[in-house]
């Protein structure tokens, strides 16, 4: 029977296979045949054990292998990234050497006795640098710092040098190779008379200065001014203005427009201009336009220059210049303050050239919210408050000059209360005018002119900015013949004398005079509105409802925003016997004039005519609360 099955089944192989069938084959085997299975299996478990050791030592070996690779990753990754933060740094030293445009003050040399004192030459060149700090700190400039040709920025520091070699001294040699240093020596010693001191700068003459045992400060202080203006002269032309040295602030903006750095040239021009008269200071703001003409504060002061000598349509033209500078590199060359108040005062310009008097007064409070310039906060109260009357709004202008009565008492005190000089806009004599009350405005104007010397501008400027006014206030009073005298010291390229002259003749009913000085008047601003507006006034007046209307709407055009233009419109078709058309010309004039009085009654007038008498009833109430 068994070998029945052996023989029916696998063929035996090998040894193992062997003895599998001996021990499989017969009894008297099978104790043989299971010790030998037993040592097969022993052999096999042993087998496993090593390859499991083996296979846990490979496991060990391979993780070994990858950290150690890691860290090596890691050590090569750390190398070169402090090879490159090394690289940076020496790059950024170089980078920041070849900028450096700081002041260095190298320790004075001074005699034993005077070291002895606690004057060692350390402490006296911490003293120069103090009044070289105080000479900065009390210049006010409109300048961006890199438009100087040489500017020292906020860093002027004293360097002692070091013994041996440190980064610190490495630094110093690498900026004074590459950079644009500043660097200030000098040195104290006796004289007969006292002491003296003579300083030094990297390629400027040296200077000396004489006096007493006891005067070093003061010396000091000449020495640190010489240096100033020697490295810094249109700064140093700034503070002399600011102190009202002008004598030494001609002297050295004169050279810099004739021998200075063309990058300076501008820039002199435009603080030059302020220092002379008439056409000397339109000629030196014209040059300074032209050498930069995307200067804002010397096209900003130009606006003002030809505003101030009457020439409205080039101040409009000089404003919108401006603005656009602002708008483009010019805004870099001047520091953030000065250009935000360049910015909104050049957009109430504007305004005011077309009429558009509410925008103004917007643009103008927005100033006085401003970081201040050169008093552009005081500037811009009572300018807000003169175009809120302008805008025929009364109420509000009054408001604003008296909230800010505290911050204009120097021009009350100098000026007359609501006089904003040199602008030459007078709050309360427009306040007055707007409500018919030409006496009190006349009064206005006397009263500051005459208990005061006319300062420089306002001998250049008063024959476009003031006479003119006080021309119309004679004439409206009824004194036409000091009207004459006071217009007729009044230039003829004046824009307000010309039409102040149209309004004279319009009293006396001298229609083709008054006809002629407007069109002056336009020709002379073709941009604004304001003649066009008078001349349609005078043809009203006149009768010729027309006319008039082909005027009020050339004047609407040119100031889409000037309600006046818009009213008298309105007035003229209601007598056209044309209420129904004029009551849009109202109701827009009223966007721009809410709280006008006269426009309101005449509205009223417009809607009784149409039969609407409670809307009527409504307009005459409200024009009983506002001003005319």
């Amino acid at each position: 029977m068994a070998d029945d099955d052996v023989d029916g089944g696998a063929k035996p192989s090998g040894r193992a296979d062997a003895a599998v069938h001996v021990a499989l084959s017969g009894a008297g085997a099978s104790q043989e045949a299971r010790e030998y299975l037993r040592k097969q299996n022993r052999l096999a478990e042993l087998q496993i054990a090593d390859l499991e050791r083996e296979d846990r030592l490979r496991h060990w070996s391979l993780r070994v292998h990858h950290v150690s690779d890691v860290i090596k990753v890691m050590f090569e990754v750390t190398a070169a990234l402090i090879a490159l933060a090394v690289i940076v740094m020496i790059a950024a030293a170089i980078w920041s050497a070849a900028h450096d445009d700081s002041v260095v003050i190298d320790a004075f040399r001074v005699p034993a006795d005077i070291a002895q004192r606690g004057m060692g030459g350390d402490v006296v060149a911490n003293q120069f640098l103090d009044r070289l700090a105080q000479l900065q700190a009390q210049t006010d400039s409109s300048r961006a710092p890199g438009t100087y040709a040489s500017d020292w920025g906020n860093e002027i520091k004293v360097e002692i040098p070091n013994t041996g070699v440190s980064i610190g001294e490495a630094y110093r040699y690498l900026a004074g190779w590459l950079g644009h240093q500043t660097h200030i020596s000098g040195e104290v010693w006796h004289t007969e008379n006292g002491i003296a001191l003579t300083i030094r700068t990297n390629g400027n003459s040296s200077m000396e200065f004489e006096g007493r045992d006891r005067d070093l400060g003061r010396l000091l202080m000449r020495a640190a001014e010489g240096v100033y203006g020697q490295t810094q002269p249109y700064r140093y032309a700034v503070y002399l203005t600011i102190h009202g040295r002008g004598a030494e602030e001609e002297k050295i903006l004169r050279n810099l427009t004739t021998d200075g750095p063309d990058s300076e040239k501008p820039w002199a021009y435009t603080l030059w201009s302020f220092s002379a008269t008439g056409a000397e200071a339109m000629h030196r703001a014209r040059e300074a336009v032209a050498l930069a003409p995307d200067l804002p504060l010397a096209l900003n002061n130009l606006a003002d220059f030809e505003a101030w000598a009457g020439h409205d349509e080039r101040e409009l033209e000089m404003s919108r210049a401006t603005q656009r500078a602002l708008n483009g590199r010019g805004a870099t060359l001047v520091i953030p303050r000065a250009a935000a108040a360049i910015g909104v005062q050049s957009d109430a310009d504007i305004a005011e050239e077309v009429g558009d008097f509410p925008r103004a007064v917007a643009a103008y409070e927005q100033l006085t919210r401003a970081a201040d310039f050169e008093g552009s906060r005081s500037v811009a109260h009572i300018m807000g408050a003169a175009d809120a009357a302008v805008g025929h709004d009364v109420a509000r202008s009054r408001q604003l000059l008296e909230a800010n009565r505290d911050v204009n008492q120097v021009a009350h005190a100098v000026f007359g209360y609501g006089w904003q000089l040199p602008n030459f806009r007078f709050a309360q004599f427009e306040q007055f005018a707007a409500v018919g009350d030409w006496k009190s405005a006349r009064a206005d104007i006397e009263a500051a002119l005459a208990p005061r010397e006319e300062s420089l501008a306002e001998q250049t400027f008063l024959p476009a900015q003031v006479w003119p006014w006080l021309a119309l206030a004679e004439a409206k009073c009824g004194d036409m013949a000091a009207a004459r005298r006071e217009i007729a010291k009044t230039p003829l390229d004046c824009y307000l004398c010309l039409r102040v002259r149209g309004q004279m003749d319009s009293l006396e009913k001298n229609w083709n005079g008054a006809a002629y000085w407007f069109a002056r008047a336009a020709a002379a601003a073709p941009s604004i509105p304001f003649a066009y507006a008078d001349w349609g006034a005078m043809l009203l007046a006149k009768g010729d409802l027309d006319g008039a209307i082909a005027k009020f709407e050339i004047a609407h055009a040119k100031g889409p925003h000037f309600a006046d233009p818009l009213e008298m419109w309105g007035e003229a078709l209601v007598a056209k016997n044309r209420s129904d058309l004029a009551l849009a010309k109202f109701e827009e004039a009223a966007k721009y004039a809410p709280n006008w009085g006269r426009l309101h009654r005449k509205w009223g007038e417009a809607l009784s005519y149409l039969g609407k008498k409670d809307d009527a009833a409504k307009q005459f109430a409200l024009a009983r609360s506002l001003h005319d």
